[in-house]
């Protein structure tokens, strides 16, 4: 078959199996136009009115995020699109540390106490029914939006609730929290009549919690996220301003790696550390120097983070290889050194490391929080779901899931969290990367940029092509990163001097063995701003080492 485009983009096209000119030209070409009715939700027009009607009569609404980037940015773009048509807008992100997932109690008399009448959570709440209950007791209405949990139950149907996966009618089940925010800021507008593109400026807002929260990229997140995009790069919100200009991506394409790498982790660092709230701060306010402020606090906030961080996976990457089973199926560890706020990152990585589900508890004053992330075939959701009877309160979803436990009840849960995966298969996960063509470095320009680009965004369910390359020489090497995971350099080829960079792969090279020997990569070029100029820049994602020295001798 051959699609009306170029060579490089119909392959690339067709390894995505897109077979005709309508289904590529979809992809390529996301429209803001084919976002899905909103009305599609079971109970949206309910809430719509409901909405509505605290508008007209000039009540105070609250919207409750949840800490992490997704929860924040869902909370601040609801914020901004109900003040733009007149509504008596605040919002409550808790404190990661005092207060966990979840609605909270205290969370509500506050709201309470604060004349609030309606409160909308956005990425959280599918699991508070009783807190619900507190605050309707209260006089309070409460729309649920959320996006975790795949199997509905009954409690589901008493909540105001709306969840792309519990929906029996929303046909794409993949939003993030704030695609699901999105959704309902669309109903709102659409039900008064107002310009769409008044709600679309706040598109970037909506793209960060897409990206952070590692949803597939496909159908509406295409969307988001090619849109949100193009309106970051003349951004609205003032604090994105700034961050733009501290990463000096000011003339940069940006693309979901700068967003996922850079912008990302520094809003992320706030809640980690405890100050989350100080994260929806960050977009909403306008003077310069209380954003000046917050920028300093989220560059102290990253650092200590990375600190944390690499102390609690030395520590847990010891007591792993430290256990009798020489081939465990899953790690259950808990510390009273640990930091609540980045165990979620540690067992994320230690998961991937072992392929096996990873529980990390850190521990204080009797209250062990838990994060927990899982391998394909294993949900830690369904097992904590067996014991929500033991624990305080938990969430989340199949592969990454959390909870709150009194330390009287943490070895049953312990019991029973390796009991139910030591009686499951863990799937063997064979890392294969996917190639899609051969393509020398000496032949990077503007077409291959050009395809990649009507291809982005990137990640789950739409991977970043791959192209291969034989025999090139390393001129220079330097590896960098805790314990030396990354490397960056030089390629040398044909005369001409690339820069490149790998990340996690720092294990399979010796600094000064490459100097002698020639390797084939899977890669993909990049364009960086290196000393002020943008450049082109390798990003390998594989290698393999043509001619090892030793072997040269010993053959």
């Amino acid at each position: 078959m051959q699609l009306n485009k170029d060579t490089l983009l119909t392959t690339l096209l067709i390894n995505r199996g897109f077979l005709d000119e309508q289904s590529a030209n979809e992809f390529i070409n996301p429209d803001i136009k084919d976002f899905r009715d909103p009305f599609k939700f079971e109970k949206m027009d309910e809430i719509v009115d409901i909405i509505l009607e605290k508008r007209a009569k000039k009540e105070r609404i609250f919207i409750y995020g949840d800490y992490d980037v997704d929860g924040i940015t869902a909370a601040v773009f609801l914020v901004k699109v109900l003040s733009e048509i007149g509504m008596d807008v605040d919002y409550y992100i808790p404190n990661r540390m005092e207060e966990g997932y979840g609605l909270d109690k205290k969370a509500i008399d506050f709201m309470h106490r604060k004349k609030c009448t309606l409160a909308i959570t956005v990425d959280t709440g599918v699991n508070s029914l009783d807190d619900v209950k507190y605050a309707e007791s209260l006089g309070m209405k409460v729309i649920v939006t959320d996006h975790h949990k795949s199997v509905k139950e009954k409690e589901d149907e008493e909540l105001l609730l709306l969840n792309p996966k519990l929906s029996d009618t929303y046909e794409f089940k993949y939003l993030s929290g704030a695609g699901v925010a999105l959704k309902v800021a669309q109903g709102v507008y659409l039900k008064l009549g107002v310009d769409l593109q008044k709600l679309y400026q706040y598109m970037d807002v909506v793209m960060i919690g897409t990206v952070a929260d590692v949803v597939p990229m496909v159908d509406e997140n295409r969307i988001i996220i090619k849109e949100g995009l193009k309106v970051l790069k003349n951004t609205q919100i003032k604090g994105l301003m700034y961050i733009l200009k501290y990463l000096k991506f000011q003339n940069k394409t940006l693309n979901t790696t700068d967003v996922s790498y850079f912008i990302s982790p520094l809003i992320n660092s706030l809640g980690r550390i405890g100050i989350s709230k100080m994260g929806a701060d960050f977009f909403l306010k306008t003077d310069d120097f209380e954003i000046y402020n917050i920028i300093e606090e989220m560059k102290k906030a990253n650092k200590k983070r990375r600190e944390l961080e690499k102390m609690i996976f030395d520590d847990a990457n010891s007591q792993i290889l430290a256990m009798k089973d020489n081939k465990p199926k899953c790690a259950f560890l808990y510390s009273d050194r640990w930091h609540p706020g980045v165990i979620g990152v540690v067992s994320s990585r230690l998961s991937i490391k072992y392929n096996m589900p990873i529980a990390l508890v850190a521990l204080k004053d009797d209250i062990g929080k838990a994060s927990c992330r899982s391998v394909r075939g294993i949900s830690v959701f369904n097992i904590f779901e067996k014991i929500k009877d033991k624990l305080v309160r938990f969430g989340g979803h199949d592969l990454a899931s959390g909870f709150i436990v009194k330390k009287e009840n943490l070895k049953y849960v312990e019991e029973v969290f390796k009991n139910n995966i030591y009686e499951m298969q863990i799937q063997e996960e064979k890392k294969i990367l996917k190639i899609d063509m051969e393509y020398p470095i000496e032949k990077i320009g503007g077409k291959i940029f050009n395809a990649m680009e009507s291809l982005a965004p990137f990640g789950l369910d739409n991977p970043h092509p791959l192209f291969l390359d034989r025999d090139l020489s390393f001129e220079y090497i330097k590896k960098f990163g805790v314990n030396n995971r990354h490397f960056n350099g030089i390629i040398k080829k044909k005369g001409k001097n690339y820069h490149m960079v790998a990340f996690d792969l720092g294990h399979k090279i010796n600094e000064l063995e490459s100097k002698i020997q020639n390797f084939d990569i899977v890669y993909y070029p990049e364009k960086v701003i290196y000393r002020g100029e943008e450049i082109v820049q390798i990003r390998i994602k594989d290698i393999k080492i043509k001619d090892d020295f030793y072997e040269i001798f010993t053959k």
